[in-house]
């Protein structure tokens, strides 16, 4: 909220103008003004010393709700404003988002009826601001023009980071869906690979968009859960939003800096990135298809790693109760005992004629009280929500279900209803990894499979074609670029940040098209490395001149470990060691970003 001279700005139509009294004050009153990008507050009593009157750019609010009963014999009703803007910290540079809550009181008529139907028509005026719809002087604003609430389904891994999804989601996340209309069902995670599973066989038309509020795995096991559907095409393109509440928060921190706000981790992360996701706009997302030797193939939406960053992703995980200062620690363990690591990558320059470079200060930067966690089945708000088909699954009939404001609801699907019409058990047969037929069958990496402990499942051929790579076992083609030395470590990420606090590509995007390209020889010594990862968190390492650094962009590319032992992570999962190559699928899916509107959420 901002203090604003008492013009509006240029060509701002006037949509509603009224005069209210203000709460819990009985004596202030106001004179309002809503156009079509902000709403005027001007105080008319007591009068102020000044002209000036408060302006709220519609741009920081996500919503509206009147009061539902009268209060006591009063006539006047009641509507309130929900608004999160950046306001300067009174510590330090930068801005950070504060939940700012206005209520006005509608009493200039008789009749509480009709002091409610004016505060319901200005709450209607300004969600239908907010959803985009046009309005003007001469529109009759009634609930016909208000587009249907948002269906979220929303999946929480209730260990991730520290283990505080929950209480994040009670704390932060659930009251902003409230305030911003938006309707939900959310699920907490029980095992590895739940979501994938879930995301399989959920019939998709029954949510505006999947939201996970957890790290960066969770959304790993979304998109290829998505990915492996027979309807893949049509899957992928649903809305996908993150809320970080994991270790990582790489694609939070990305979200978050494309939508031009300072760098933040933590709470402040959290509430950015959940008044984004209450923004509802949706920009595409570029994946990156990755195969494996044994023929497994994979969706990738932040990063592949090798050598170092995988190795302190991994061996960190011994203290994920750190949450996020879990990589401080196995930083500091990795680089006392530096590891090196022979290989052969190749690579498709993004540009003709484009070979791997050092890094300089010639590349071009552009600027672009709570209660211990219990496990509990489900959580709803309202009772007319679809619930996704896994309950049958995982729950028995008639069990009792939670809702978030503690009403108890008894759920029996009938025969016809699509929990009970799609319920589903997953029954698979695992064929040993050795196998020379599933080799043979997979051996160009095309042909998904659902890994599980034992073995690799072959499904069928999902996703679209990796018309840039030729199989593994052949050479790459010779418009490609090969390096074959000794390295510490060997990433490509294809997003803005490796994590909520580490800049890896100021001048990228999610949806540039790119892979970004980086890899860092053997000779360099630990206090360089240290160096280029501090000068990470603020994304200055690109001026560190390090001849050990090598960045290019790429289309796609191949990596053949040579060394026998590693750890090899694709978006911060483990997955097997040896061989794998990979391309980029420009914008192949959608995520909610808040800003860019490239469609809206609502279908």
């Amino acid at each position: 909220m901002s203090l604003q001279c008492r013009s509006s700005a240029p060509g701002a139509e006037t949509v509603l103008h009224g005069e209210f009294g203000a709460f819990p004050s009985k004596t202030t009153r106001y004179a309002l003004s809503l156009t079509v990008i902000e709403l005027h507050i001007q105080k008319l009593v007591p009068k102020p010393e000044d002209d000036r009157r408060t302006v709220v750019p519609l741009s920081e609010v996500i919503g509206c709700h009147t009061l539902r009963s009268q209060v006591g014999s009063s006539t006047a009703a009641f509507f309130s404003l929900y608004s999160y803007p950046l306001k300067r910290r009174k510590m330090g540079m930068g801005k950070t988002r504060h939940r700012t809550v206005q209520t006005f009181r509608v009493d200039c008529n008789q009749s509480y009826a009709e002091n409610h139907a004016l505060a319901e028509k200005w709450a209607i005026a300004i969600k239908c601001l907010l959803a985009g719809v046009k309005l003007s002087t001469e529109t009759d604003i009634t609930s016909s023009l208000l587009p249907r609430s948002q269906r979220l389904l929303l999946l929480v891994n209730p260990l991730g980071g520290r283990g505080q999804a929950m209480h994040y989601c009670h704390t932060f996340i659930l009251p902003m869906l409230t305030e911003a209309n938006i309707t939900y069902n959310l699920i907490q995670t029980e095992r590895q690979n739940h979501v994938r599973e879930l995301m399989r066989d959920i019939t998709l038309s029954e949510w505006d968009g999947i939201v996970i509020a957890s790290g960066d795995g969770l959304l790993y096991e979304v998109v290829n859960g998505l990915m492996e559907r027979p309807d893949w095409e049509k899957a992928i393109k649903t809305s996908l939003g993150i809320l970080p509440c994991g270790s990582g928060n790489a694609l939070a921190g990305a979200v978050n800096f494309n939508s031009g706000y300072d760098q933040v981790i933590g709470e402040e992360l959290l509430m950015n990135c959940t008044f984004l996701l209450c923004r509802r706009a949706v920009s595409p997302m570029d994946l990156v298809s990755v195969n494996t030797g044994s023929g497994q193939r994979m969706f990738s939406f932040l990063s592949v790693a090798w050598g170092f960053v995988s190795d302190v992703d991994i061996e960190s995980e011994k203290y994920r109760r750190m949450g996020s200062a879990r990589f401080t620690i196995g930083t500091m363990v990795r680089v006392a005992s530096l590891r090196t690591y022979r290989g052969r990558l190749s690579y498709l320059p993004a540009e003709e004629g484009v070979a791997h470079r050092p890094m300089c200060k010639s590349v071009t930067i552009c600027a672009n009280g709570f209660k211990k966690f219990q496990r509990k089945p489900l959580q709803r708000t309202i009772s007319d929500l679809g619930i996704c088909e896994e309950r049958n699954v995982l729950f028995k009939r008639n069990s009792t279900i939670e809702s978030t404001d503690s009403v108890l609801m008894e759920y029996s699907p009938s025969p016809c209803s699509p929990a009970a019409r799609h319920s589903t058990c997953f029954n698979f047969e695992p064929i040993p990894e050795g196998s020379l037929c599933l080799n043979s069958m997979l051996l160009n990496g095309r042909v998904p499979a659902v890994y599980k402990e034992n073995g690799y499942i072959p499904a069928k051929v999902l996703g679209p074609p990796d018309d840039l790579l030729t199989p593994l076992d052949q050479p790459v083609p010779k418009n490609w670029v090969t390096v074959e030395d000794d390295f510490v470590l060997v990433l490509a990420i294809y997003q803005t940040h490796l994590g909520a606090d580490l800049f890896a590509v100021p001048f990228g995007s999610i949806n540039d098209g790119l892979i970004h390209l980086f890899f860092v020889r053997a000779g360099i010594s630990r206090a360089a490395l240290v160096r280029l990862f501090l000068a990470m968190e603020k994304g200055t390492h690109f001026e560190q001149e390090c001849p050990y650094l090598t960045y290019v962009p790429v289309r796609a590319f191949r990596l053949e470990p040579l060394t026998q032992k590693g750890i090899i992570t694709v978006d911060g999962e483990q997955i097997e060691y040896g061989p794998l190559q990979a391309q980029i699928h420009p914008e192949l899916a959608n995520l909610i970003t808040g800003v860019q509107k490239v469609r809206p959420l609502l279908k």
